[in-house]
């Protein structure tokens, strides 16, 4: 899809919730581990690209798996925004200030550990020099979004859960909650 960074972001914001909406006190009460996942989209080369990380094989839940660089809510924070803000710097260091983050998509619980995520997006002109921690993150994936889209297989099935897709790229393989995220952003173009 030929698109240019004007026409993605309209595309995208009507599907966005303000952040200033999300209840943390009620998300908690839920019983799931609040945490946060940062989405960049960014445009170097005027193509929309999108960064995901690979999570080290050393982390005690989702090793290995596919995810957007994010984390666990920590009362420090103050806010869901500043923890996606402050994990995204921790794993690859990338600084976004908050006035950055355009909005959030729906929260996405995940189905075997009891987080409930809450996806922040931001978008980027160009991303800048990353650095891995690789306690954390083992390889960073920067992906052409159309490509990514594309390969989406509405027809994986986990365990009978609902809403199970699953997108691959290059040799991985991305289910879960990040593909349930991702299928969201995809259904602001299809």
């Amino acid at each position: 899809m030929d698109i240019n960074k004007s026409q993605f972001v309209k595309k995208i914001i009507p599907r966005l919730s303000s952040p200033i909406n999300i209840d943390i006190q009620l998300l908690k009460s839920t019983g799931y581990t609040l945490s946060s996942v940062l989405i960049i989209i960014h445009f170097t080369n005027l193509k929309p690209k999108i960064i995901l990380t690979k999570r080290s094989p050393l982390l005690k839940y989702h090793k290995n798996e596919i995810s957007f660089p994010g984390g666990t809510f920590k009362e420090t924070d103050a806010s869901l925004i500043n923890t996606a803000i402050r994990e995204t710097k921790e794993e690859i260091g990338l600084e976004i200030s908050s006035n950055e983050i355009m909005g959030c998509f729906q929260t996405v619980r995940t189905l075997t550990s009891h987080y409930a995520i809450i996806p922040f997006i931001t978008f980027q002109n160009r991303i800048r020099q990353t650095n891995l921690f690789m306690d954390e993150v083992s390889n960073i994936l920067d992906i052409p979004v159309f490509d990514l889209f594309e390969s989406l297989d509405s027809n994986f099935n986990y365990q009978n859960f609902t809403n199970s897709y699953l997108f691959r790229y290059n040799n991985e393989i991305i289910w879960g909650a990040t593909a349930r995220i991702l299928k969201q952003i995809r259904d602001c173009f299809y």
